[in-house]
């Protein structure tokens, strides 16, 4: 398999990666704005501090899959006849 090919679009399929995009680009257009200016010290950490709780939940839901998806493929070796 060429993994050239595949991690560009497992990237752009990943909701890590759009969250992270998303919390960025929030971050410049606040910082941008000179209306918003006086609320960057509480808007930058309650952004960040959403896309990290994000990023997490997704990597333990993964990680949970992952777990049951080995347990699945495990069940399944047992069920098989020896003989």
């Amino acid at each position: 398999m060429d993994k050239t090919k595949t991690a560009p679009r497992r990237l752009l399929g990943s909701r890590r990666f759009w969250s992270s995009v998303i919390s960025v680009v929030t971050l410049v257009v606040v910082a941008a704005r000179p209306e918003l200016e006086e609320h960057l010290d509480v808007l930058a950490p309650t952004i960040t501090t959403i896309c990290v709780t994000l990023v997490g939940g997704y990597v333990l839901e993964d990680r949970e899959l992952a777990k049951k998806a080995g347990l699945n493929e495990s069940e399944g070796n047992h069920d098989a006849d020896p003989a």
